[in-house]
């Protein structure tokens, strides 16, 4: 009798142990599943790419910093001019660049739709909301070379010397066409009402070249080999592109090969300090 109670009691202890254990993991597992539900991080949206690097304003940049009176011969004038160039170039190339970015998101993600609106009209492009041409919108929007653009700043301006670079702050010679919009050329033919545009900087003489090439039909045949360079992944090649310059002046191909004459001639100067970024 005695031992059959002592039998019961141990049974009793070792169910209860078991009970305790099962009871003890479960808890445990319930708890472990709950913090580890907790230290799961949200998912968080795509970073957007455009926001990787954005160009940044740079002070305004008047003609009267090209001042070649400390020069010693014409090699030093040609660097001064294009190392006063050479951001101000890449920095509205870099403006384009994010431009680009910015458009290459929206396209993935189906987003800013009003910015896409304002740009494809300041480019002045139609823009379907509903069916986006975002190919044209981008053969549209693209850089420069920075060899281009120095070598028609040069061309154009008489290294910064001219009278409408001096008094304008203009170095490729665009017009405007409302009475005092900018400088009346002094060989102006009779009839003819369109002036040489001012400019308030440097900086914005170079958006606003840069813009036309962009914009112009006169400037179509350089950006379609523009995108031809883009679409084979090779760099935006100056001596090429210069080939879609012929309606720039009405010298034509003349103008053209003076162009890449001078782009050859000074190659070396233009990419002294850093080279193109394309």
């Amino acid at each position: 009798m005695k031992a059959r109670l002592i039998y019961s009691l141990l049974l009793l202890v070792a169910v209860s142990l078991v009970y305790k254990l099962f009871f003890l993991k479960t808890e445990h597992n319930t708890v472990s599943n709950s913090e580890q539900k907790i230290s799961i991080p949200e998912k968080q949206p795509e970073k957007p790419v455009f926001n990787d690097y954005q160009a940044k304003k740079l002070p305004p940049v008047q003609a009267t910093a090209f001042d070649y009176s400390d020069v010693k011969n014409t090699a030093e004038k040609k660097q001064k001019f294009f190392d006063i160039l050479r951001p101000l170039i890449e920095n509205q190339n870099q403006i384009i660049r994010d431009n680009r970015k910015r458009i290459q998101f929206a396209r993935k993600h189906n987003t800013d739709h009003d910015w896409l609106a304002a740009i494809a009209e300041e480019h002045k492009l139609d823009w379907d909301r509903e069916n986006p041409d975002w190919d044209r919108l981008l053969f549209h929007i693209d850089t420069v070379p920075a060899e281009l653009v120095m070598t028609q700043a040069a061309n154009e301006s008489a290294w910064g010397l001219s009278r409408f670079a001096q008094k304008g702050n203009n170095l490729f010679g665009q017009w405007c066409f409302s009475k005092g919009c900018g400088l009346v050329p002094a060989q102006r033919n009779k009839g003819s009402k369109h002036e040489v545009r001012k400019f308030d900087s440097i900086n914005d003489s170079i958006a606003s070249y840069m813009h036309n090439i962009n914009t112009s039909r006169a400037y179509r045949d350089l950006r379609k080999v523009r995108a031809e360079q883009r679409s084979r992944g090779e760099a935006l090649d100056a001596m090429t592109l210069a080939g879609g310059l012929k309606k720039y002046s009405s010298r034509g191909m003349a103008y053209v090969r003076e162009i890449r004459s001078m782009i050859k001639t000074n190659l070396a100067l233009m990419q002294k300090e850093s080279p193109n970024i394309n």
